[in-house]
């Protein structure tokens, strides 16, 4: 009885966002949410709102007591795992070179701001979504530079192309530049007057809502068409097998499940992430496999996060 209550609480956490993912998708065809609007709320939320909230967050956090180093390790360690296992099991499955960058990428490269974050949030509270903005702040410059990795070794013309800008812009975008001012108010303790704490709570308070109704006027099905193999891969290995090395580790290690630990399965639970398809476009990898991965990840996930979030706990 407690096992059924608790198994319905959490999908009832879980449900609403996805309802606002079906919302933005209706409000699509139904013609109230264009091309042009995606396009313009994606640029509102990547250079203003996001980095707003992951500043807010994190320069409220306890840098010392949210940045375990065990947790960092566990992370880094995961996705290194993941990167490699992919490259494996691609060359296994007979994947040409193309898609098998991307599909690595797809794996370990998760939609971290649009879904991470608001599981989190309404798993954990703002404890939860604390600690996943401290998180992204290890993570994105990471998974950037795997990413860089993984389809510089698939791309037939990798060898001779300079990778410095497209590093730069990872490091350098207004979300890294974010995390990194956070985590300096945090470290050196430097108080934020009230107005501008008010301030920043209302624009962060846009973010989430605002990129899940993106995220779902962003699915198209059609995109599900072909490249079915690497897509039905990228369903276990990213829902499931990324998550699942994070959480042995977690259990081989004796270290307890806490919001922190918690956050960081969820957040390595996330589906596969929307601008995959432009780094595949951009960098001679598979879009095709790219947008099949990223609407399939992010459909089935409504049931592997309710699995976590029901063998985490809350």
């Amino acid at each position: 009885m407690l096992y059924k209550k608790s198994m319905i609480k959490i999908i009832l956490i879980v449900l609403p966002i996805f309802i606002v993912l079906l919302v933005g998708s209706f409000l699509r065809r139904g013609g109230l949410i264009d091309e042009q609007f995606i396009k313009t709320s994606n640029r509102l939320i990547f250079n203003v709102c996001l980095p707003v909230l992951l500043f807010y967050k994190i320069s409220q956090a306890d840098i010392g007591s949210v940045l375990d180093w065990r947790t960092i390790s566990i992370i880094v360690v995961s996705i290194l795992l993941m990167f490699i296992l992919s490259f494996i099991s691609g060359k296994a499955l007979g994947f040409d070179k193309k898609v098998l960058g991307t599909f690595a990428m797809n794996n370990f490269r998760a939609n971290y701001a649009y879904m991470g974050l608001p599981v989190s949030f309404y798993a954990y509270g703002d404890q939860g979504l604390m600690y996943a903005s401290v998180l992204m702040a290890i993570i994105v410059p990471y998974v950037n530079f795997m990413s860089v990795i993984a389809l510089s070794i698939s791309s037939p013309g990798g060898e001779k192309r300079s990778f410095v800008p497209f590093i730069k812009n990872t490091l350098l975008n207004p979300l890294a530049i974010a995390c990194v001012a956070g985590l300096v108010v945090a470290a050196l303790n430097i108080g934020i007057p009230d107005f501008i704490n008010r301030t920043l709570d209302i624009i962060s308070g846009v973010t989430l809502p605002l990129a899940l109704f993106c995220v779902g006027a962003s699915i198209s099905f059609a995109a599900l068409k072909g490249d079915i193999a690497p897509t039905g891969a990228s369903l276990v290995m990213k829902l499931i097998g990324l998550p699942l090395i994070a959480f042995i580790i977690l259990k081989i290690w004796g270290i307890d499940l806490d919001v922190g630990t918690k956050t960081m399965v969820i957040m390595l639970a996330a589906p596969s992430a929307t601008v995959n398809y432009v780094l595949a476009a951009t960098m001679d990898g598979s879009p095709s496999a790219a947008s099949s991965t990223i609407v399939a990840t992010t459909t089935f996930s409504i049931f592997t996060f309710v699995f976590w979030l029901n063998l985490l706990g809350l």
